[in-house]
């Protein structure tokens, strides 16, 4: 957040403070207690010194940069706190500021007057915390802001910027306590009741501060602001004391406290809750800050509102109804006027590119006809294509994937495509040498592009290596890449003399014999087609084992 200045001042002293918002707290960055020059020869007035005296300030340290919140001395003002009848918001300030010029005689018809709502009191009234500043002492604050190059953005009550600094300690918080500021000139006393104003004056007491008088003197003063503010309202009893500032005269105030029966407690402004500084001040001066820091955080977190004589409660000026209907009614014919050409033009529009549109779909019509019929042809050959299945592809898989011969054999085939969908459908029915080769042959045949439904294997009692019947359907599901990797071609050989040839011939010839007068007793450790048991009954389908070559099916009847 960007800094902020406050500056204050009376007959002997100018104060400033330069402080940083962060989050819910402020940060003192600079703090000035700088005492006036004495009135010379030719008595120059307070305003004066304090002009050229803030005038150097500001110039020396880049302050006329900052935006300014100036503190109204308790003397410049006057307040007064009464009732008003319940009207509308914006007719209160009217109220209040009649109500205000006729209590406050120093005002004039022409002061400047702001308000605080305060709660309702036991009868139910509405209640307002009014201020009062006369023009004359308003023009004067503003004449030393210009003279000083000043931006000030509020004119606010300094002693009601110490009130909300001691409002905000968390020990003191929704309390009635009074409030005593040590200023160079004059003590100002506040009482705050349920975080709120409800009386402030100041006294000039005699003394040097700390002194037996002084503290005697600010004691009595204690005691009739107290007494004054239980007289205007009952409900306002003070249960404690809160002075500004490092201890002094502890052994007075202690035996002030006794004598009350209330406590007294000391309140460091630069120390306080809610505020960081590094500042470094005598204990004298720092305790004349508390009412500009106060200001500074309440103004930054905006936690209360507070009188403002720069930006005071006006009513609200009445709108311009005139105005308002002329340029109601321009904004709607032009509106209207608008629509309406919107609307004939992108009708007008529309119509002729539909015509147009229409032209052009005629004409692509009659020249697409003769590709219609080549479209639906070549959408029938796209859906035989896609329901086409290489059979010889899936022999060879169900050869890969089907247990050895010894395990299971296949008595029956039946493919056939789908009907309803692309691709095709294997029914497969043989036997097994037990029902534990049923789910690894389901396992084996089974991925991504062929579905196998449950193979029901039944105990059909036969004597042999097969002992389970089993049957099953296979769906085969399509796919437009290869499913199947290309087979291993053999290497063109090259061609050999005329009797090579005759002697391979013959040596095929001798081979395909023997193997045909061994094929009763087959070899297991060869790879070669097993044939079935001499007791399997007549009919059954022989496989081959799929360890090594694709199955191989006849028909052999039994010799019997």
């Amino acid at each position: 957040m960007a800094k902020k200045l406050a500056i204050e001042w009376d007959s002997q002293t100018l104060r400033m403070v330069v402080a940083r918002q962060r989050g819910s707290s402020i940060n003192v960055e600079q703090a000035l207690v700088v005492p006036l020059s004495a009135a010379g020869d030719d008595v120059e007035s307070v305003e004066g010194r304090v002009g050229r005296l803030l005038k150097e300030q500001v110039a020396s340290h880049g302050f006329n940069k900052l935006p300014a919140i100036i503190g109204v001395n308790r003397s410049s003002i006057e307040l007064q706190i009464f009732s008003v009848p319940p009207v509308p918001d914006e007719e209160l300030p009217d109220i209040v500021r009649y109500q205000a010029i006729r209590e406050c005689a120093n005002v004039g018809d022409d002061g400047v007057v702001d308000f605080l709502r305060l709660p309702m009191n036991e009868a139910g009234q509405s209640r307002v915390h009014a201020a009062a500043m006369s023009a004359k002492q308003f023009k004067t604050h503003r004449k030393l802001c210009d003279a000083a190059q000043l931006q000030p953005q509020s004119f606010f009550i300094r002693s009601f910027g110490a009130a909300r600094l001691a409002a905000s300690q968390s020990g003191l918080s929704g309390k009635t306590f009074l409030l005593v500021e040590n200023l160079a000139d004059r003590a100002e006393l506040t009482v705050i009741h349920q975080n709120e104003v409800v009386l402030t004056r100041s006294a000039k007491l005699p003394g040097e501060l700390g002194s037996e008088h002084f503290v005697q003197s600010l004691q009595g003063e204690v005691r009739r602001t107290m007494f004054a503010a239980q007289s205007k309202d009952a409900s306002v009893s003070c249960s404690e004391i809160v002075i500004l500032g490092q201890p002094v005269a502890e052994s007075a105030w202690k035996a002030f406290a006794q004598e009350l029966g209330m406590p007294v407690q000391f309140l460091n402004p630069l120390s306080a809750e809610h505020i960081t500084s590094n500042v470094e001040l005598p204990p004298e001066s720092a305790a004349q800050l508390g009412g500009l820091i106060g200001l500074l955080w309440a103004d930054s977190t905006g936690t209360d509102a507070s009188i403002d004589f720069l930006n005071p409660r006006k009513r609200p000026d009445p709108p311009d109804r005139r105005r308002t209907y002329v340029l109601g009614a321009t904004a709607a014919a032009c509106v209207v006027g608008m629509v309406a050409y919107m609307i004939w033009s992108g009708i007008s529009t529309r119509d002729a590119r539909i015509e147009q549109l229409k032209g052009e779909i005629a004409k692509i019509q009659k020249s697409n006809e003769p590709l219609l019929k080549v479209e639906e042809q070549i959408i029938e050959i796209d859906n035989w294509a896609k329901a086409d299945v290489n059979w010889l592809d899936e022999l060879y898989h169900l050869s890969e994937k089907m247990p050895s011969a010894d395990e299971a054999i296949i008595e029956r085939i039946q493919m056939n495509p789908n009907r309803s969908n692309p691709g095709g459908v294997i029914t497969l029915t043989g036997q097994v040498s037990s029902d534990d080769v049923i789910a690894p042959m389901e396992r084996s045949i089974q991925d991504e592009f062929h579905r196998v439904q449950r193979l029901e294997a039944k105990d059909v009692g036969l004597k042999g290596p097969y002992n389970w019947s089993y049957s099953g359907v296979i769906t085969i599901v399509p796919e437009e890449r290869e499913r199947f990797p290309a087979r291993d071609t053999v290497a063109p050989q090259e061609p050999k003399s005329e009797e090579s040839s005759t002697d391979q011939q013959t040596l095929a010839s001798e081979e395909a014999n023997s193997t045909e007068e061994k094929s009763a007793e087959p070899e297991t450790d060869a790879p070669a087609a097993s044939v079935p048991p001499q007791d399997q009954a007549p009919g059954q389908t022989e496989a081959v084992s799929t360890k090594t070559q694709p199955i191989e099916a006849s028909n052999r009847q039994d010799p019997s």
